[in-house]
């Protein structure tokens, strides 16, 4: 029992909640959005097509900020390798783009050699990773990914929406012809957009459990006098970039249909439900 605290906690309906996302940031009903023009254009698709992108910074080898400990415990050095990453997902969860859009600031990091062999990305199943030096997106990558998100629409035969945030990288001259793209009004990404109302969370906390996973097998060789088989503990949370990778793919298989599904429920199509004579909301569904 953790005493009087917890039974507060719980007489009065309160528990711990982790932040996450932006909205916090900004009051939708203060702005002014055209609702009944959003509504318009997603009640025109099945939820199996209306998909969402999103980009986000991943720092792969970085320490957790806290812990459970006794005593003051020091810090390690903040590690700031990073990984942008670009998610794609459809509104019930039935459509995660498996080809992970990732984007690093070197095209062929040591990791990618192998056997004394010059390798790229691709050659270890990573076929849309791009480079730069500030890791992050730009209008040319987002073409890029775009129109093979496109071509491979167009070869299912399908026409889908794809809702984006207002960000200038994501703005393109030539228009697809299979994917009609929503922009979110400018301050409403963080209310509206799926990705950003716990699916990009969900991602990084299965990438933090292989993270913690590893450091805790590294724990372990350390309580076994094997320290010398993995140096300084300051690095038991250290991974080079191809390890990061393989694990970005894995923690995004490991999001589930329903997760996602509940995300876009409790973001864009929670903003767009109708509402009767007495206020009282009526959900949407979509087939």
């Amino acid at each position: 029992s953790q005493g009087w605290m917890e039974k507060f906690g719980k007489r009065h309906y309160i528990k711990m909640n982790r932040i996450h996302g932006e909205a916090g940031s900004t009051d939708i009903e203060s702005l002014q959005i055209d609702k009944a023009a959003i509504k318009e254009k997603i009640e025109a698709y099945s939820a199996c097509d209306i998909y969402n992108f999103d980009e986000t910074v991943l720092f792969y080898a970085a320490p957790p900020r806290t812990t459970i400990s006794c005593q003051k415990f020091s810090g390690w050095k903040e590690n700031k390798k990073r990984l942008t990453v670009g998610l794609l997902c459809n509104a019930d969860g039935t459509d995660k783009w498996s080809d992970i859009l990732m984007i690093g600031h070197a095209r062929r990091p040591n990791c990618f050699n192998k056997n004394n062999k010059k390798q790229e990305a691709v050659d270890h199943g990573f076929s849309m990773y791009h480079y730069n030096s500030n890791d992050w997106m730009t209008r040319s990558i987002f073409y890029v990914f775009l129109h093979r998100f496109d071509r491979s629409m167009k070869a299912q035969n399908c026409k889908v929406l794809l809702i984006l945030n207002n960000f200038s990288g994501h703005i393109v001259d030539d228009a697809p012809i299979n994917v009609e793209l929503l922009f979110l009004p400018p301050n409403t990404t963080s209310h509206l957009q799926p990705l950003d109302g716990g699916i990009i969370w969900a991602f990084k906390a299965y990438f933090k459990r292989k993270q913690y996973a590893k450091a805790y097998q590294y724990i372990g060789m350390i309580q076994n006098d094997q320290q010398n088989k993995i140096g300084a503990i300051d690095k038991i949370f250290e991974i080079d970039q191809l390890w990061a990778m393989k694990w970005i793919r894995e923690a995004w298989e490991s999001v589930s249909a329903k997760t996602i599904e509940n995300c876009w429920n409790a973001t864009i199509f929670h903003f767009i439900e109708d509402k009767d004579s007495e206020g009282i909301s009526k959900t949407i569904y979509w087939l």
